[in-house]
């Protein structure tokens, strides 16, 4: 797995990188320096302590390949020869500790080392039935030298290796855990920022598209208005360009305040806006309700319903009247929105950037909305909570 790390948090990662990395190697050498101080005050023959000695740098070397590797960054996969040589000298170490005088159980400790590089490196899926059946691997060859030897408190002895592989394998778990913890906290924290970022600009793109989409349709309406009464009413004409002069001015007033957070959709001010518009489509207006009862993240939500739909109005229906209802009642407010100019939309407008962030947007706030055509009208319901 790949960390990412954020630019203001690597000092204190990397210095507890460094901590975890010492810590480990400290164990590590604790741990070598105790079984060789236990061999020489058992005076091993000289095969024991060859074999032992052998093994021991095998483990240590195995061990800052793959633990200590492990806290730098991510590992490769131990190979499967790799795997199965480290388990053959953890076996002939457990062989050669009891088939000679010493303190044999002792080194089941470092066969533990063994378990945690199989785990992080071969076998990180495995858990502890990894541990636990290597562990018994190990009481197994145990008890079959101690057996062959003519050894006594077979059971016994097996069973400790049973149980200090295991306890091994725990301590090199725990040291590495906080580092792997932070890790995980650290994700998760940017994984955070990333979608806290990815929402801002989601409800950035769903409001430039209330302001553009708006602001153009209404543009383009009287645009073509103005072009058609230049011939027949050249004053009618002029005050109309005005009117787009003035709606452009305002599109990028709106743009400005948006990008600044000032910008304020409340559904009075868009029933204003909403009234000089149709009027001057030619299309009749009727309100019946009373804005001022709600609460403002109440009239934020549904001035920008509003908005919407009034702006589908003008781009896909040729109504001739608009009906636009606000009721509240037992602590919720239901914004009708109905027109008699249904017409036939594509999918891809039915299922545009516009309902389907107004459609989030009531959800999230725990409201209901919804946007269809029935009996030869076009009704947009928007419901929240008051």
């Amino acid at each position: 797995m790949k960390w990412r790390v954020g630019a203001g948090d690597r000092g204190a990662l990397e210095s507890l990188r460094r901590y975890n990395r010492y810590n480990v190697l400290v164990s590590l050498f604790l741990l070598a320096g105790v079984l060789v101080l236990s061999e020489s005050a058992d005076r091993p023959n000289p095969v024991r302590a060859a074999a032992l000695g052998l093994g021991l740098l095998v483990f240590v070397l195995s061990h800052l390949r793959w633990t200590v590797r492990s806290i730098a960054g991510p590992i490769p996969r131990m190979s499967w020869p790799e795997a199965v040589l480290l388990a053959l000298v953890s076996a002939g170490v457990v062989v050669a500790a009891f088939a000679t005088e010493g303190s044999g159980a002792m080194w089941a400790l470092a066969t533990g080392l063994v378990a945690h590089d199989l785990l992080i490196a071969r076998f990180p899926g495995a858990g502890w039935r990894l541990v636990f059946g290597f562990a018994a691997l190990m009481a197994l060859a145990a008890a079959v030298t101690l057996l062959f030897m003519g050894g006594t408190q077979v059971p016994q002895q097996a069973a400790v290796v049973f149980v200090l592989a295991p306890v091994m394998t725990y301590a090199e778990v725990l040291l590495l855990r906080q580092w792997t913890l932070t890790l995980e906290l650290e994700k998760a924290r940017l994984d955070a920022a990333d979608l806290a970022t990815t929402k801002e600009r989601l409800r950035l793109a769903e409001d430039l598209h209330d302001i553009l989409g708006h602001a153009l349709e209404v543009v383009s309406l009287k645009s073509e208005l103005a072009s058609r009464l230049s011939e027949v009413d050249p004053e009618r004409s002029r005050a109309e360009l005005n009117e787009v002069q003035r709606l452009a001015r305002g599109a990028v007033h709106d743009v400005r305040a948006l990008v600044q957070g000032r910008r304020s959709t409340e559904l009075a001010i868009e029933i204003a806006g909403a009234r000089g518009l149709l009027e001057s489509a030619g299309i009749r207006w009727q309100f019946t309700g009373d804005p001022s009862r709600l609460s403002s993240a109440a009239s934020e939500l549904l001035g920008r319903v509003l908005r919407e739909a009034v702006t589908n109005l003008l781009r896909h229906a040729d109504a001739s009247h608009c009906l636009v209802r606000l009721e509240i009642r037992d602590g919720r407010a239901v914004l009708h929105v109905r027109n008699d100019g249904v017409a036939p939309m594509r999918e891809e407008d039915r299922e545009g950037s516009g309902l389907r962030g107004l459609n989030r947007r009531i959800t999230e706030a725990g409201g209901e909305f919804s946007a269809e055509a029935h009996d030869n009208a076009f009704e947009v319901r928007a419901e929240v909570p008051r």
